[in-house]
């Protein structure tokens, strides 16, 4: 039997992406409806069994099965229907849903995150289907909603009892093998001050105003020297641990002692780190800075949290995707995320060896311009096919 990979046509990959990017699907609000009918359509006309369900009010997910003559070993192709917004178009200097195809590349938002990869997965589906490659095991396509938000749609996968033996995501790494990714923990943490006119400020004293922003500059410096700790610790396949404060908010006018600051904190961790552990030694933080300042008020709050992941290097879906990588680019790079994904729902939760490996460079997602390079969309989704011939033939 040929070689699926072989017999790809690589400006059907091109162009599916190119549609995919037309299509917009925000999340925020969440507008993953259009883009899951598309891709269910698509499934559906390839003779898949398609299940098309709502998690939320017209946020749905698409799972599609190709049933093999013995049904075993599952392997599953996952990607994500949401991309991030646009944000100010002036920002851009095309129409950010264009998908434009130019200089070799497909332009627009969720280009590169990751409707490249959805589409090289779903090419990949219809070469093996077109090709009559006969699969011992099922193919599973699943298309989920809120990946770039709270990982909705992959939880209900697993909450439904969608099963696989493998997973790969086809999440933007350069075509690198990742066989790891960092959790986040998200934290909007609050300084607690007295307002006052700005004219009564003092550095200490009673029946003064007390300065809330002056209160989380301390806390600002605190977790500064905390990343410097947390530089120090090390995981070998995704690195070290981080911690970043990404905005901040305070007082209502200029002449006023403002009575609150607040910050959203963004920490990173690295597997083997529970988000736990990460928010106790940042209350312990406070509570330093509690003991030696009585003025010092702070409460926390959880946003989101999402477990980091990891799987062994000897899982059978890193050596199928390896050979795959290798014979189709020649060498295969394996290391880790350094963002967080659905693959930590897939692993921790569901129990499903998973990889992360797909088209487009990470630097690439969530910009103005966004774009992928058309041959790692093609690139992609030979791996793909050879991916599923490897396992399921």
């Amino acid at each position: 039997m040929k070689d699926p990979a072989e017999l790809m046509r690589g400006d059907e990959v091109i162009h599916l992406t190119s549609n995919l990017v037309k299509i917009p699907s925000e999340n925020p609000p969440g507008e993953e409806e259009e883009a899951a009918e598309f891709v269910a359509e698509f499934l559906n006309g390839l003779g898949f069994s398609v299940e098309i369900y709502e998690v939320l009010p017209k946020r749905p997910n698409v799972v599609a099965r190709l049933k093999g003559s013995e049904s075993k070993p599952v392997l599953m192709f996952n990607g994500h229907l949401d991309v991030v917004p646009a944000g100010e178009r002036s920002a851009w200097s095309f129409n950010p849903y264009s998908g434009s195809i130019r200089d070799g590349r497909v332009h627009g938002r969720g280009s590169t995150d990751m409707k490249g990869g959805l589409a090289a997965i779903l090419v990949a589906a219809k070469t093996l289907v077109e090709q009559d490659f006969r699969l011992k095991g099922d193919l599973v396509v699943s298309a989920v909603m809120d990946e770039e938000s709270m990982g909705l749609g992959a939880s209900s996968l697993v909450d439904r009892g969608y099963k696989a033996d493998m997973a790969v995501i086809g999440e933007p790494t350069n075509l690198e093998i990742q066989r790891a990714h960092k959790g986040t923990l998200w934290l909007e943490i609050t300084t607690r001050g007295v307002s006052g006119h700005s004219s009564r400020i003092r550095s200490s004293g009673k029946d003064v105003p007390v300065n809330a922003v002056f209160k989380m500059a301390k806390l600002i410096s605190a977790l500064e020297e905390h990343l410097r700790n947390l530089e120090t610790r090390r995981n070998d396949v995704v690195g070290n641990p981080t911690v970043n404060v990404g905005r901040i908010e305070g007082g209502v006018k200029v002449n006023v002692v403002p009575d609150f600051c607040r910050v959203e904190v963004d920490r990173r961790l690295v597997p083997g780190e529970s988000p736990e552990k990460a928010k106790d030694e940042i209350e312990s933080l406070l509570k330093k800075l509690g003991d030696a300042d009585p003025e010092f008020k702070a409460e926390v709050r959880i946003i989101s949290q999402r477990e980091a992941a990891e799987i062994p290097e000897a899982e059978k879906v890193v050596t199928a995707c390896r050979e795959a990588v290798k014979a189709v680019k020649g060498a295969a790079k394996i290391g880790g995320f350094p963002a967080t994904s659905d693959m930590s729902i897939l692993v921790n939760r569901g129990r499903i060896p998973t990889v992360i490996l797909g088209p487009g460079r990470l630097e690439q997602a969530h910009v103005a311009d966004e774009y992928v390079d058309a041959v790692q969309v093609v690139d992609a989704a030979k791996i793909y096919a050879k991916i599923a011939a490897n396992i399921l033939g």
